[in-house]
């Protein structure tokens, strides 16, 4: 339930008096005022790219030392509103979304949010799992900014997360009129497209997302997507290279191991698979689909004690789930 504004945030939006027309301002006042809420989350497995788009994000000691830096410059500068909201940026890179948003008030209170600055508090709610205000304050960027792929690709991935496909296809294919090249916004729209029973569609676009990020990409998904979409349309052998692409590029996905496990056991390589889904079990001890999955790929080697063993362990594991 969405919480109502206290009184803390009643006294920061009085602040706000030049803006107090400006809804795009006042989005960014709301950001503090307790407005957090749960989102369920897509139902259909390991399709999940980032809300980012094509985003750079420096690595953890680098952003560290950014935050450091500003700071210092704040310390000298403290009304200064464009490293205020650098530092919000920053903070969230560094998945701290609530003192970005607390960041982000104090800049607003200086100098009125652009479409992208907006888009950066709406991925603090996407860190927040707060998808209702993400798109909302994403909405708003849009109007702002009808011609930003970057705003537009994100409002598309939160409406994807939601379920609301009709919508983020809207939103991918505006992306690529803008850029037509763009690989996230293709790659999604395949996504879509195999959601909403058009397999052919999908098929292409996933395959172009792929080559386009090619045999240099440091992003698993074009490749496990593809990949994840020929398993479950029972074309395991075409699959087993994608997966393999996705997991060299990412060894610590259990997601690859367990899709590539899977292709490998429908292909044949047991073994193989066996191996692949006990390591997607150990990264994700918890996971019940995962001990599953495992319980099955042991059944089809004749490893009957093993795969009773697991069965039982995916089955309570999805009891504690369903208590919680």
């Amino acid at each position: 339930m969405r919480s109502i504004r206290d009184a803390a945030g009643i006294r920061i939006m009085k602040l706000f008096g030049q803006y107090r027309n400006s809804k795009a301002a006042i989005g960014v006042l709301f950001c503090c005022a307790g407005l957090v809420v749960s989102a369920q989350l897509p139902t259909k497995e390991a399709r999940v790219p980032s809300a980012e788009g094509s985003e750079q994000q420096p690595t953890m000691a680098a952003d560290a030392e950014i935050e450091s830096g500003l700071r210092r410059d704040l310390a000298l500068h403290p009304d200064s509103a464009p490293t205020l909201y650098k530092l919000g940026q920053v903070l969230r890179l560094e998945n701290k979304p609530k003192e970005s948003l607390e960041t982000y008030t104090q800049a607003a209170q200086l100098q009125k949010p652009n479409a992208e600055q907006l888009r950066s508090v709406a991925l603090d709610y996407v860190l927040l799992e707060d998808y209702n205000d993400a798109i909302h304050w994403l909405e708003i960027a849009v109007s702002m900014e009808p011609g930003n792929a970057d705003v537009l690709y994100s409002l598309g991935r939160c409406l994807y997360t939601q379920g609301r496909y009709p919508e983020a296809q809207a939103a991918f294919l505006h992306v690529l009129q803008i850029k037509p090249d763009h690989l996230k916004a293709t790659e999604n729209l395949g996504l879509i497209y195999d959601y909403v029973n058009h397999p052919e569609k999908a098929e292409v676009a996933l395959r172009k997302a792929a080559e386009w990020a090619g045999p240099d990409s440091k992003d698993e998904w074009p490749f496990l997507d593809l990949g994840a979409f020929l398993l479950d349309h029972d074309r395991a052998a075409e699959a087993v290279p994608y997966l393999r692409r996705a997991e060299a590029i990412n060894a610590a996905s259990v997601a690859c191991h367990e899709k590539l496990g899977r292709a490998l056991v429908d292909t044949g390589d047991v073994s193989g698979g066996i191996k692949e889904l006990e390591t997607a079990a150990q990264l994700d001890p918890k996971n019940a689909k995962m001990h599953f999955e495992l319980g099955h790929a042991y059944r089809a080697a004749g490893e009957m004690e093993k795969s009773r063993a697991e069965f039982a362990l995916s089955q309570s594991l999805y009891g504690e789930h369903s208590r919680d």
